[in-house]
């Protein structure tokens, strides 16, 4: 397979599985040739290939846009039955407890944990923030981004992804309220 087939197939699974979505405007040439590591005609190759399969659309003077049917002329990826990971129990130390109950002791600056001082927290401007956007606040946004985190936020890590060269789909990015949060996620079955 060639370098632009190639490129171009990773340019439709990231159409396929919605991190690009119609509308949406590619990458430039110079962007995705420095991202990707390939000539700026290896680009204009996948681009091409991808327009005469109807995936993308040249404007004049624009770019490069993802064409509103795209979704309807790929084919659904096949999953591959993957061996069930084994899982293991971890065990938490009692020194990690040590750590975090040290950032409770005031006279302690705790360089080596993730919870700063609350003194460096803008406490006053925060209420003001909050006194002025809690009131038209949503009652279900609260709940709606439980599981993987806000819709949004993840397709915009995607794209941030697919903007280094690397294709994540947004099903697969989790957001989570921290590093121990995402820690567990991982160690969890």
């Amino acid at each position: 397979m060639k370098r632009y087939e190639a490129l171009a197939d990773a340019i439709a699974e990231s159409i396929r599985s919605g991190v690009l979505r119609p509308g949406d405007r590619m990458p430039s040439v110079r962007q995705a040739s420095v991202a990707r590591q390939v000539s700026p005609s290896t680009v204009f190759q996948a681009y091409y290939l991808l327009e005469a399969r109807g995936l993308i659309r040249a404007r004049d003077r624009s770019g490069y846009y993802v064409t509103a049917g795209s979704q309807a002329l790929l084919p659904e990826a096949e999953q591959a039955d993957l061996p069930e990971p084994e899982s293991a129990p971890v065990a938490i130390s009692e020194r990690v407890f040590e750590v975090l109950e040290s950032t409770a002791e005031r006279d302690v600056v705790p360089l080596g944990s993730a919870f700063p001082s609350p003194q460096l927290f803008p406490l006053q401007r925060l209420a003001r923030v909050m006194a002025a956007t809690v009131p038209r606040l949503d009652p279900w946004s609260s709940v709606d981004d439980l599981g993987q985190g806000n819709a949004r936020l993840r397709r915009q890590i995607a794209l941030r992804y697919l903007t280094d060269g690397l294709h994540v789909r947004t099903e697969d990015i989790v957001v989570t309220n921290g590093a121990l949060e995402a820690l567990n996620l991982c160690l969890a079955r």
